[in-house]
């Protein structure tokens, strides 16, 4: 499930309670010794909707996990009294996306500012109960608060004016036009769709929607003035009016 900024995963094994098992095993979600012939499939809890808590129904003192995604219904050995749970909790976080802005860190009254973002995929990784588990976070959304009452929402992040191919203060998807003068901190919140995979599994989406804010950045709008002056400022920058 998504808790904040990442994704919270939880792995069950289990075991049957009267016997005394092999926990490094069940831990290790490993099949224990007996018939080779493939078990029956066992629904604990609603066969229409199998996962880790669909197990196969074993005559010895150890349950494997299920195979993903293969219904069962439900049989006698399977009562919810002979089954002992492990379960694994482990936090997979998704990071803050670098933001930018140009002119770098200012801003001219009534012109637009340009904003833009450089998130991608990233994955993050751990065990569970001893096996290998990754999340996965894809960007679907960009929301700026520009720090002066305004904000706007994006699909995508945005680039540079030179990456767009615009003049300066061209207006794009993701600039913003201050009003009035000040310092201002703009604050960018990244929203991303989240799919794990545990073990050998295929990926699988994660319900919900992870948010993540960026380091907030200050920006001081200020306006524009021009002066007529004698001479070329480039060539004399110590020039009068320069």
């Amino acid at each position: 499930m998504t808790n904040g900024g990442g994704v919270d995963l939880t792995a069950d094994t289990t075991t049957r309670s009267g016997g005394k098992g092999d926990s490094n095993r069940a831990q290790r979600g490993r099949s224990g010794s007996g018939t080779s012939t493939a078990p029956k499939e066992c629904a604990h809890g609603d066969p229409a909707k199998p996962g880790v808590t669909t197990i196969p129904c074993g005559n010895g003192s150890f349950l494997p996990l299920a195979r993903n995604g293969v219904a069962a219904a439900p049989c006698a050995e399977c009562s919810p009294a002979t089954i002992v749970r492990v379960s694994d909790l482990q936090n997979f976080p998704a990071y803050a996306a670098p933001a930018g802005m140009e002119p770098g860190g200012w801003a001219i009254v009534g012109l637009a500012a340009n904003f833009w973002a450089t998130a991608s995929a990233q994955i993050s990784q751990g065990l569970l109960l001893g096996e290998s588990a990754q999340v996965m976070f894809t960007p679907i959304g960009y929301r700026w608060n520009y720090g002066d009452g305004s904000t706007s929402a994006s699909a995508d992040g945005g680039a540079s004016w030179k990456d767009l191919g615009l003049a300066e203060f061209s207006a794009t998807d993701t600039s913003h036009v201050y009003t009035a003068k000040g310092t201002f901190t703009v604050v960018l919140t990244v929203d991303y769709r989240a799919d794990y995979t545990f073990g050998d599994q295929d990926w699988r989406p994660v319900e919900g929607i992870v948010t993540v804010p960026s380091t907030p950045f200050t920006v001081v709008a200020a306006r524009e003035s021009t002066v007529l002056v004698a001479e070329d400022c480039r060539a004399n920058p110590r020039g009068p009016g320069c």
